[in-house]
């Protein structure tokens, strides 16, 4: 249940920072506030791997890309970080010792 623990703290440490990239501008006045999208990231960090993620996953079966895939890449990276982190939270949470005793 650590490992849930840790990784619950490093994706939020990754939304934290992917919210301080996307509030930067506005907090500057440089310009409006603009959610970057988990896809738009992906593009520009290593846009051959987007790529080939597509192909393979559209050439297996389209739907799944299309349908499944697309919409949760085009969430904004901090709600995307952010949910797994309350999640990987939840599942590495410590549980209640439970009693029983029987007479």
């Amino acid at each position: 249940m650590a490992v849930f623990r840790f990784l619950s703290a490093v994706f939020l440490l990754v939304a934290t920072i992917a919210l301080v990239v996307d509030a930067t501008p506005p907090l500057y006045g440089v310009g409006p506030f603009v959610a970057t999208s988990l896809s738009d990231q992906w593009k520009e960090l290593a846009p051959n791997s987007f790529e080939a993620a597509s192909a393979a996953v559209s050439g297996a079966s389209p739907w799944i890309w299309d349908s499944l895939l697309a919409p949760l890449l085009g969430l904004p990276t901090f709600v995307a970080f952010g949910a797994l982190a309350l999640l990987s939270g939840y599942a590495g949470r410590r549980r209640k010792a439970v009693r029983i005793f029987i007479n």
